[in-house]
């Protein structure tokens, strides 16, 4: 075990449901392929990462994660795997093997209601799902359907920082998505850093972070982890000061602002009153 480890943690580039707003629910294993845009800015985002030690990709099982993720894999020359649930315990398969599509992978978007499955974000029968389903995700057992409550988001970002900080690697790269990612986060500022330790402060804490945080499509964070000061989230850039320190900036303006992921969206990033 090296004294500390690095991430690059990515949001997989825009994908076709991103570009139309529009839900994608249950097993994305191969549905939603990144669009033209997002293979493109996958691959400006790769070349970059070849100059780097990246030791490590691992990414979660949905098409446009992987994709993502691929890219860097080919660049980089390093191996790309996926934890999924097999066998009562997280296991890395590689990201070609087929059975990937048969277990739920650790870095996993959301689990949305499966009825929100093609609906457009601003569907009126897309909030209607969305108010019944938010009206119990605060309740420990409280579902509307198949999707995950905010309990279940907060023991699974708990599950992603255990399995982060296993890793024996020094640069892991981790492909994911903006849902996930933001309670991934959340987890770690609000429980391991602010020491707020009641249910009910976490989810609270937790539902203001979505609405205050946003995660371009190939956009990227910097952590390291350390077993004697734990998690640090690299906020500033001082790429031209230090190079060993990692920060994307865009390469051009974009005619719009990329899209919000699924299960931000799901659980309010933006405004779902009507």
């Amino acid at each position: 075990m090296t004294d500390y480890q690095q991430f690059i943690v990515i949001r997989h580039g825009e994908s076709e449901t991103n570009a139309t707003n529009t839900f994608q629910a249950g097993n994305q294993y191969d549905s939603d392929p990144l669009t033209p845009l997002g293979t493109e800015d996958a691959s400006r985002l790769a070349e970059r990462l070849a100059a780097l030690p990246v030791d490590l990709i691992i990414s979660s099982s949905y098409l446009r994660a992987r994709s993502t993720a691929g890219a860097i894999a080919k660049a980089t020359g390093v191996s790309h795997i996926v934890p999924v649930w097999k066998d009562s315990s997280w296991v890395d398969l590689p990201a070609d093997d087929p059975d990937l599509r048969d277990y739920p992978s650790l870095l996993r978007e959301i689990d949305v209601p499966s009825e929100l499955q093609g609906l457009p974000f601003h569907d009126h029968r897309a909030r209607e799902i969305q108010h019944a389903a938010l009206a119990v995700a605060d309740q420990p057992d409280g579902h509307y359907s198949d999707e995950e409550n905010l309990y279940d988001l907060w023991r699974r970002a708990e599950e992603i920082r255990r399995y982060l900080e296993a890793r024996p690697e020094r640069l892991i790269v981790v492909v994911a998505h903006g849902g996930i990612l933001k309670v991934w986060l959340a987890h770690l500022m609000f429980t391991a850093v602010a020491g707020l330790d009641t249910p009910e402060h976490q989810l609270a804490s937790y539902r203001g972070f979505t609405r205050l945080g946003w995660w371009d499509n190939t956009g990227v964070l910097s952590m390291r982890f350390s077993r004697e000061t734990g998690w640090l989230w690299l906020m500033t850039d001082i790429q031209h000061l230090q190079p060993d320190y990692f920060s994307f900036m865009p390469s051009g303006p974009r005619m719009a602002a990329s899209a919000p992921d699924v299960g931000a969206e799901y659980l309010g990033e933006d405004e779902i009153d009507s």
